[in-house]
C-alpha cells in the first residue's frame, strides 16, 4: 500500500490507515462482484490502484485546490452527484477519505446500483444516496438544477456530457470531468451548447502527479444561468445527436 500513501501525499491528501485499509476491502468487492456481472475489466490490484484510486483521488486534488473556499467535503447542505458512476468512481474512494461529503450516485443499471448499495454499507459510509435512472430523466425530474457538484468520469464525449450534467446544476454549481490526453476536438465542439446550457466559465486543469500515472486533464464547466426547459432532450438523444455548432 506504499504506492497508495506516497500517491496520496503528492496530491495533498490526508489519509490514515483505516481509510487505506478500506480501500483494499473496496478493491476486494470489485473483484468478487465483477465474476458475476460487467462491473469492470480490470483485474489485478495495481490496476486497480492506479486506474480507479488514485486517479479519482486526483479530482480531490482540484476540487481542494481550485474550489476550497466551496467546501464542497466539509458543508452537508452542498450536494453532489457522481453520474453514471459505474463502481463508484470516482466519488466513492473520495467518500472513504472525505466522509462528510453528501453524495449522491445515479446509475442505469440496476445491479450496478445494488452493488453500490452494498459496498456503501460495508465501508460504513454514510450520507450516500444511490439513483438507478438515466441522466436525461433526473433532469428532467425535481432533481433538476439542484445539484452543486457533478463529477464525472469516462461517461461521454463532452457535447453529450454538457446536456447530461449542466441541466442537473444549480446556478453557481459546477461540472468536474477528465478526458486523460488534452481533448481539444470535444472541447471546441462542446463551447455552443456550453453556453447555450448556461456556462461562463470552461476550464482546464492538468494533472501530472504521481508520475508513474498518465496524465489528466480536467474539464471544469460554471453554471451561471438557468438551462432552457427542453434540455435535456428524451433518452439516448445526446447521444445519437449531439447538439454542435
Amino acid at each position: 500500500m506504499e504506492t497508495v500513501r506516497n500517491a496520496l501525499d503528492q496530491l495533498s491528501i490526508d489519509y490514515d490507515e483505516e481509510k487505506i485499509d478500506k480501500l483494499l476491502i473496496f478493491y476486494n468487492e470489485i473483484i468478487e462482484s465483477s465474476k458475476k456481472f460487467n462491473l469492470t475489466a480490470l483485474k489485478s490490484w495495481e490496476e486497480i490502484r492506479d486506474s480507479l484510486f488514485i486517479r479519482s483521488m486526483r479530482y480531490a486534488n482540484i476540487i481542494n485546490t481550485k474550489y476550497f473556499h466551496r467546501n464542497f467535503f466539509g458543508n452537508k447542505e452542498l450536494k453532489i452527484m457522481d453520474l453514471g458512476t459505474g463502481a463508484g468512481i470516482p466519488s466513492i474512494p473520495m467518500k472513504i477519505f472525505y466522509p462528510d461529503m453528501n453524495l449522491f450516485l445515479a446509475e442505469s443499471s440496476q445491479k450496478k446500483c445494488d452493488f453500490l448499495n452494498k459496498i456503501s454499507e460495508k465501508l460504513e459510509l454514510k450520507g450516500i444516496q444511490v439513483y438507478n435512472q438515466r441522466a436525461e430523466i433526473l433532469g428532467q425530474s425535481k432533481h433538476r438544477e439542484t445539484f452543486d457538484l457533478i463529477l464525472t468520469r469516462a461517461l461521454a464525449k463532452l457535447p453529450t456530457l454538457a446536456e447530461l450534467t449542466i441541466p442537473l446544476l444549480n446556478i453557481g454549481g459546477v461540472v468536474i470531468t477528465a478526458k486523460g490526453e488534452y481533448p481539444i476536438k470535444e472541447i471546441e465542439d462542446s463551447i455552443f451548447i456550453t453556453k447555450m446550457l448556461g456556462v461562463s466559465k470552461n476550464i482546464t486543469e492538468n494533472i501530472k502527479i504521481p508520475k508513474f500515472l498518465p496524465e489528466d486533464n480536467f474539464i471544469i464547466w460554471e453554471k451561471t444561468k438557468i438551462s432552457p426547459r427542453e434540455y435535456p432532450r428524451r433518452d439516448g438523444m445526446p447521444k445519437k445527436k449531439p447538439i454542435v455548432k
